[in-house]
């Protein structure tokens, strides 16, 4: 049946490249970026870089994670959409790999506001994924442009309000006991604008203790003032009570049950809850032909998170994140030459609460941790992107980076483990483009990356005491890029990259005996990194379409211990996406994609794999649309060929514990009605 699929999928993909009647979706030239803090046309762009529209992001999907719009980008990985105490967790060229939980090392954005806090986390759990239009991945080290822990960049954008009324009401019911539920409700009033999301989900999962309930909110308000002032205003809230926790399975646990939890998982009540509310504001104008922006936001997290022992196993954390910028964007003439700048200051505040119990089967016992941690940071950068001639460019980046990390032991029976450390960091980048015709470009550009270890990295001090790790310090990363952008045959869109990076003391996690489940870090001396990204797009017929892509990596230890030549674990040396869409306004819809992953190390010492898998998912649906109503039915098969996989991988897992199960074939089918009023 496999063989099958992958047949009749690949005899499309070459049905496509022969056709005689081709379509392009999209122009390279009306994707616009705003990622590269320069806003500019994707075939203007000296990096690798993909785009993903609103139709990829929501239509027909089932929307718990944006895993599934991040399988087609190369070089991209994400694991764990089924585990939601762990989060999303995904990697870029193998930065964000050794996450335990959540995203590190990749700097993310929502509505030009960062997700990400100084110290390189980031959770996706208050995402309002049914809101998403636009999701931009920038794939190379970017710390020029966005400085401490950005390997790469994902944008996230959602939608914008431009008519008088939208009103919808989603609805999904799936395998596994899936209910969820959205509203969404806009309305644009002259100048005035506001779009407001309301999400509720609750699921069983797929494995015991894995159930998880939350409800988001998310509202954006616009005003356009008389004198081309623009203001935007942002508040996101998530309330999640439940969100338990299965745990890792050894191989022979994986083989006699896939959908049980570890033991020590339901003993200790395996799990986390979670509020966090977002409050932010953007204001813009126009200024000398670009544009003045002021931006500033305060996040407060609170987090309880249990753990599978007893000694600290319950933690609490009480986050506030505060932060702000100054930016301004515009064009510039030297004579007959012109180009764009970008130059601006972040100023960012995170303090973490952190106090760490004894876990009593589940109930809160002796506090055994308590500590105030602190990490600011200020950044300023600058940009400036150049036109040579008509065919060559040139881009320039450069930013300074001032940290400061603060613990401050509350916690002193044993001693006070208090201290600081502060870092200064500066980062370039160079960007060439050779452009030898509208709609073919050549670049090559070299940047830089630093990564400090996150507080909770830090904080987990194997000595068992408080303060940080002393052992433990920043990873530094140069990456070298040559790549090809462009359409081949006249429309098939294309991109093949080939990138070299060179991260000196690579920061790698590993479990102990005494706690298992949590993660402790050290930095290998250095690890060398090099892969080739192909992806490629065309629309065939009018309403047909087919996208691939392709990465290849070798990531290995160059100088570590006794794992020098290793392959870094947690990454697979080969990836594949393919997918055939049949897509239309109105009337029915289809998809069928296919996601490979290679086999991987699960260890440092490369003493065991995890198997290489191929899943395969189906989308269906119908939009019928009248005098502004709109009826949409969907259905979706998730994992169609019945593939045993594991969804997430604990690398270095004491116990060999590495394996965290993913469901067989499951469906999941849903109807969203809606109203839109368009303008007179």
């Amino acid at each position: 049946m496999q063989k099958i699929v992958l047949t009749v999928v690949a005899l499309s993909f070459f049905m496509a490249l022969h056709a005689q009647d081709s379509l392009l979706l999209q122009m390279l030239d009306s994707v616009v970026v705003k990622a590269s803090r320069i806003e500019e046309p994707l075939q203007n762009i000296p990096f690798a870089a993909s785009v993903i529209g609103q139709n990829q992001l929501q239509l027909g999907q089932s929307q718990l994670t944006i895993n599934d719009a991040l399988n087609q980008v190369p070089g991209v990985f994400a694991l764990n959409e089924t585990n939601f105490a762990q989060d999303l967790r995904v990697s870029v060229r193998g930065f964000g790999s050794r996450s335990a939980f959540g995203i590190r090392g990749i700097k993310l954005i929502v509505d030009d506001l960062p997700e990400s806090t100084p110290d390189g986390q980031a959770q996706v759990d208050n995402l309002a994924i049914g809101l998403l239009d636009q999701m931009e991945v920038l794939r190379g080290t970017s710390s020029s442009m966005y400085g401490n822990a950005s390997g790469g960049v994902l944008r996230l954008q959602t939608e914008e309000i431009e008519v008088p009324l939208l009103a919808q009401f989603r609805t999904t019911f799936g395998a596994f006991g899936l209910q969820q539920y959205q509203l969404k409700v806009g309305q644009k009033l002259g100048r005035f604008s506001y779009i407001l999301n309301a999400t509720h989900l609750q699921f069983d999962g797929f494995r015991q203790n894995s159930r998880v309930e939350s409800t988001r909110l998310y509202a954006k308000i616009n005003y356009q003032f008389a004198n081309k002032m623009h203001l935007r205003l942002i508040f996101n809230h998530v309330d999640s009570p439940v969100a338990e926790d299965a745990g890792a399975l050894t191989l022979d646990e994986l083989r006699n049950d896939r959908r049980q939890a570890r033991d020590r998982s339901l003993e200790f009540q395996g799990g986390e809850a979670v509020q966090q509310s977002r409050i932010g504001a953007i204001l813009s104008r126009p200024l000398w032909g670009g544009q003045l922006k002021a931006k500033g936001f305060y996040t407060v997290r609170d987090f309880e998170n249990r753990l599978p022992f007893q000694d600290g196993g319950i933690v609490n954390l009480d986050r506030t994140f505060i932060g702000g910028g100054l930016s301004y964007t515009g064009s510039v003439h030297y004579g007959s030459l012109s180009g764009n700048i970008a130059v601006g200051v972040d100023l960012e505040d995170q303090v973490d609460d952190r106090q760490r119990f004894n876990n009593l089967l589940g109930r809160r016992g002796l506090r055994s941790f308590d500590q105030e941690e602190s990490f600011r940071t200020i950044g300023i950068y600058a940009i400036h992107a150049l036109n040579l001639s008509e065919h060559f460019s040139t881009r320039l980046g450069l930013r300074a980076d001032f940290l400061e990390l603060r613990a401050r032991d509350r916690f002193l029976i044993d001693g006070d483990d208090s201290g600081s450390q502060q870092f200064e960091q500066i980062s370039p980048s160079l960007g060439l483009q050779y452009r030898w015709s509208r709609r073919q470009q050549l670049f090559a550009s070299v940047s830089s990356n630093f990564e400090t270890p996150a507080l909770s990295e830090l904080s987990n001090n194997p000595s068992g005491g408080g303060g940080f790790n002393p052992m433990l310090n920043p990873q530094l990363a140069i990456n070298y890029e040559l790549g090809y952008r462009g359409l081949l045959f006249g429309s098939l869109q294309s991109e093949l990259v080939a990138y070299f990076t060179q991260v000196d003391k690579e920061i790698v996690a590993y479990e102990l005996a005494t706690f298992p489940g949590r993660n402790f870090y050290e930095n290998a001396a250095q690890t060398n990194r090099m892969g080739i990204e192909l992806s490629l797009g065309y629309a065939f017929a009018k309403y047909w379409s087919v996208r691939g892509s392709y990465a290849y990596s070798q990531m290995e230890f160059d100088q570590f211990e006794d794992f020098e030549g290793n392959q870094l674990p947690g990454i697979p040396p080969h990836m594949g996406f393919l997918a055939v869409r049949y897509q239309k306004l109105r009337g029915f819809y289809g998809s069928i994609q296919a996601r490979y992953v290679g086999e991987m190390f699960v260890d440092n010492a490369n003493a065991t794999k995890d198997q290489a898998y191929t899943m395969v998912n189906m989308r269906l649906g119908y939009r019928y649309m009248k005098n502004g109503w709109q009826i949409a039915p969907f259905l979706g098969i998730n994992n169609l060929l019945d593939t045993a996989y594991n969804a997430n991988i604990r690398i270095n897992a004491f116990g060999s514990r590495y394996y965290e199960p993913g469901p067989g074939m499951h469906l999941y089918g849903g109807l969203k009605i809606g109203f839109l009023k368009k303008k007179e």
